[in-house]
C-alpha cells in the first residue's frame, strides 16, 4: 500500500477548532466530491498534548492501492479540480508550511483508533521508540520513500486501556510526539 502523509498547517488567524471545523465541513467534502479518493483520514493535532508542534493542524493520510491509483489522483490534481482545491486551501491552511511524504506501508489492520501518536524517525532504532509502551498499538512504520532526514513516520493507535497519566508521561519522555484525534 502507498500512503501519502500530508502535514497540514493552519492559518495563524484561525484557532485549532476553527481549522478543524472548516476542514471537516468545507474542504474534506469538497475534496471527496472532486477527486477519486480511496481512503482519506484527517488526524487533528491534540493541542492538549502536542504544544511543541506550533501551527500543525493535521496529519492527513491518503491511501492508494497501486501506482495507477496514485496516477489518477495526480491527473485530477493537475486539472481544474486541483485548482479548486488549492484555492480552497488558502481559506484555512498556511500552505507555505505544508509538506507531504510518500510511504510504503504495511499496516496492522486490526482496529480503528480515535486517537493516534505520530513521530518522525531519523534512525532505524527510532522506529521502535514506543514499542514497549502499554496501551499503544503500532499501526505502521510508514517507511518514507526517497527519504532525506526522515526514514519513517511511526503511527500508533492509542487504546482505551491507557490512562491519562501514562499519556502525560509519554509526552514528557518524548516531547516530539504528535498526538492526534482521527476522523475518516
Amino acid at each position: 500500500m502507498i500512503k501519502a502523509l500530508a502535514f497540514i498547517h493552519k492559518k495563524q488567524s484561525l484557532s485549532y477548532e476553527e481549522f478543524q471545523i472548516y476542514y471537516e465541513t468545507q474542504h474534506s467534502p469538497l475534496a471527496k466530491s472532486l477527486l477519486t479518493i480511496e481512503s482519506y483520514e484527517r488526524n487533528y493535532t491534540d493541542v492538549a498534548f502536542s504544544s511543541a508542534i506550533n501551527a500543525l493542524g493535521s496529519i492527513s493520510i491518503f491511501k492508494y492501492g497501486s501506482e495507477k491509483s496514485l496516477g489518477v489522483i495526480a491527473e485530477q490534481m493537475g486539472s481544474s479540480a486541483g485548482d479548486t482545491l488549492r484555492e480552497d486551501e488558502l481559506n484555512f491552511m498556511d500552505v507555505s508550511l505544508n509538506f507531504y511524504v510518500f510511504t510504503d506501508s504495511s499496516e496492522n489492520q486490526g482496529s480503528i483508533f480515535q486517537r493516534k501518536i505520530f513521530y518522525l524517525a531519523k534512525e532505524k532504532k527510532d522506529l521502535q521508540m514506543l514499542a514497549s509502551q502499554r496501551g499503544l498499538e503500532k499501526i505502521s512504520d510508514n517507511l518514507v520513500r526517497d527519504h532525506g532526514e526522515i526514514i519513517g513516520i511511526p503511527e500508533y493507535g492509542i487504546t482505551q486501556q491507557i490512562k491519562l497519566e501514562d499519556l502525560k508521561i509519554i509526552e514528557k519522555q518524548f516531547p516530539n510526539m504528535i498526538f492526534t484525534n482521527s476522523f475518516s
